[in-house]
């Protein structure tokens, strides 16, 4: 499912690409008669959330049953019953958006239809249905993970699995802020609690789990001691809970804030990639050691996607995100490219090779070691990642330093202007970029949904039945 949403996901960002410079047209016409841009922005967006969540989702439902020791009776039944209810969300969100979008639901748009918020297009009813099954994947998650607790552990490991925790409940708890404005509210009320969700629920709180779930997964590799991991953990909710909060504000100056909250929220904001680049740059390390006493490395590319995150952390969120957060930058470029090139360095680049890495960490211990390939997913991991890079640093970052130069020359509205993306340059540049879509498509997630397909006949059969120790099966004593 993950892959398939990835798949789609991906292709209607080509689609994006293409209408930028291309208004209303594409090679086939009757895509452009049916799909129109609002469509392709909306399902770009939605499903990037949808196939990055799913995917964490997944991974937590995996880990707990190991965290915990064993799986609860009728954990399986529950985990069906959650998988279902996403598709069913998912789905009929995404095909409210349609309706809305083609005026079909009348009244009822901003309830099962399109609300019309970037991020939370998604329908009232369908956001308070998602909220209610992330807090039964809480319940599920928790099921096993609190038998860990009862066995009186107190440990490094044991307080990084409550930190876990406490992030996994955050991300449910942030997304809940989504609710706070209603169909008549004001704006600036209104735009005030969109940015709670997709700055510091996107931007700090995934940070906080995406931290505690990477110590979980770098301790499980054996790549780093729990009391390292936990230290780096500790660290990074300082900082995410410092930086993320106060650093939404360098928005409320654009719905109406006093102009000072430029200022104050982008250095508090161009604090939070720090630490998790350097607990993976210590992963790394430890992974040389490991390569040169010439033991066997089983996660060597769910571990490479790891890191890969984190090198995007730092360059797409962290430089990228400086560079149109410094106050008087800020002030002239605000919805240009260079804000685009940000959200794809940060969101695909950080969560989604974070994702990736994830999926691949679960997948490893699900099939069968025969059938892995590394060289699918060598061929995966470079294109996605050079695929990404030609597209920020070779068509995005350029057409935007463009953009921000016309908005402090000639005002915001010219560089915002439809004209503005007419000129040569820059339809040269949007031409140019269906290299590093394509690389990312065809090099990146073919091969990525090629390898998933093919190793999924080969999954293990369970051995561990419900309500069976996990550790008494291999023989370990705690």
């Amino acid at each position: 499912i993950v892959i398939l949403l990835f798949l789609v996901q991906t292709n209607f960002g080509g689609l994006l690409a293409h209408y930028t410079i291309n208004p209303g047209s594409f090679y086939f016409p009757i895509v452009a008669k049916i799909i129109p841009y609002s469509w392709a922005k909306t399902w770009h967006l939605q499903l990037a959330i949808f196939w990055i969540a799913t995917t964490w989702i997944g991974t937590a439902l995996y880990l707990a049953p190991i965290i915990g020791g064993s799986e609860p009776r009728h954990q399986g039944l529950l985990v069906q019953v959650l998988f279902v209810a996403i598709l069913v969300v998912a789905g009929g969100s995404l095909l409210g958006e349609i309706a809305g979008i083609k005026g079909l639901l009348g009244d009822w748009w901003f309830w099962m239809g399109h609300q019309g918020w970037e991020y939370l297009e998604l329908g009232r009813l369908w956001q308070i249905l998602l909220l209610v099954g992330l807090i039964s994947w809480l319940v599920i998650v928790y099921r096993p993970v609190a038998r860990h607790f009862k066995r009186g552990a107190k440990d490094e490991f044991s307080a990084l699995v409550v930190f876990y925790i406490f992030s996994a409940i955050l991300v449910v708890a942030f997304f809940g802020f989504g609710l706070m404005y209603g169909k008549g509210s004001h704006f600036t009320m209104a735009d005030y609690w969109r940015w709670f969700v997709v700055h510091i629920w996107v931007e700090s709180i995934f940070e906080f789990f995406g931290i505690a779930v990477i110590s979980l997964i770098l301790v499980s590799m054996g790549l780093a001691s729990a009391r390292a991991a936990l230290t780096v953990a500790y660290f990074t909710a300082i900082i995410v809970f410092l930086s993320g909060i106060l650093g939404t504000a360098h928005h409320y100056f654009w719905f109406g804030g006093p102009s000072f909250w430029l200022g104050l929220g982008a250095v508090f904001s161009s604090m939070e990639p720090v630490p998790l680049f350097g607990l993976v740059v210590r992963g790394m390390l430890e992974y040389k050691s490991i390569r040169k006493e010439g033991k066997e490395f089983p996660y060597k590319w769910p571990l490479y996607f790891i890191v890969a995150s984190s090198f995007w952390n730092f360059l797409g969120a962290g430089v990228f995100g400086f560079l149109i957060n410094l106050p008087i930058v800020n002030y002239y470029e605000h919805g240009t490219y260079l804000t685009m090139n940000h959200a794809h360095g940060a969101l695909f680049g950080v969560y989604g090779m974070l994702s990736i890495g994830l999926l691949l960490f679960s997948w490893r211990g699900m099939v069968d070691k025969r059938q892995w390939n590394d060289r699918i997913l060598k061929l995966s991991f470079f294109g996605f990642n050079g695929g990404l890079m030609g597209l920020t640093l070779g068509t995005l970052m350029p057409v935007g330093i463009l953009q921000a130069w016309t908005s402090y020359k000639d005002g915001l509205w010219m560089a915002r202007d439809a004209g503005f993306f007419e000129r040569d340059f820059v339809l040269f540049l949007g031409t140019v970029r269906i290299i590093p879509d394509l690389a990312i498509i065809v090099l990146g997630v073919v091969p990525l949904a090629y390898f998933l397909f093919k190793t999924y006949p080969h999954l293990k059969a369970p051995e561990i039945r419900e309500g069976e120790s996990v550790w008494d099966r291999l023989g370990i004593k705690l």
